[in-house]
């Protein structure tokens, strides 16, 4: 049986196979896993309302300065476009490139694979057990997060 303290460690090691699929598959368009994931946040998003940075933070659970860093990065590198909201010139609308659209499909197919890939042979209800788990587990954490704050 493992060990309790190996629990982070597991979550650490399957992230970062995830993220080495997910950088390999999108290296053509020079672009990382998490730039890929992001970018298809904006274009789900985009399809119901505007995307900003915000919205990146809260899906992600990011912080604002490593929201900024991916998105300046992504601009510089011709995946997205910042649009000024005509309400608010301080906001500024995400929009995807030609260049992004291009990667979106890879990266679609991609995430789909990786996603069989990881549920091979676990049945639905074991799924539904993970997910309790992952979500009670990041309910501890923010709670301590919170804490700490204080």
């Amino acid at each position: 049986m493992e060990e309790e303290g190996d629990v982070g460690r597991y979550i650490q090691m399957l992230s970062r196979q995830i993220k080495r699929r997910m950088d390999k598959a999108v290296s053509e368009y020079e672009i990382t896993g998490k730039q890929g994931t992001i970018l298809l946040y904006i274009y789900d998003e985009s399809q119901k309302k505007d995307v900003y940075a915000k919205d990146i933070e809260v899906a992600f659970n990011m912080r604002r300065a490593s929201v900024a860093g991916i998105l300046q990065l992504m601009e510089k590198n011709g995946l997205i476009k910042r649009e000024e909201n005509l309400d608010d010139g301080r906001l500024k609308k995400l929009k995807l490139t030609t260049r992004a659209e291009e990667a979106r499909e890879k990266l679609k197919n991609e995430i789909f694979k990786v996603e069989q890939y990881l549920t091979e042979g676990i049945s639905k209800n074991e799924i539904e057990t993970f997910f309790t788990i992952m979500k009670k587990m990041s309910h501890n954490l923010c709670l301590r997060e919170k804490e700490d704050e204080l």
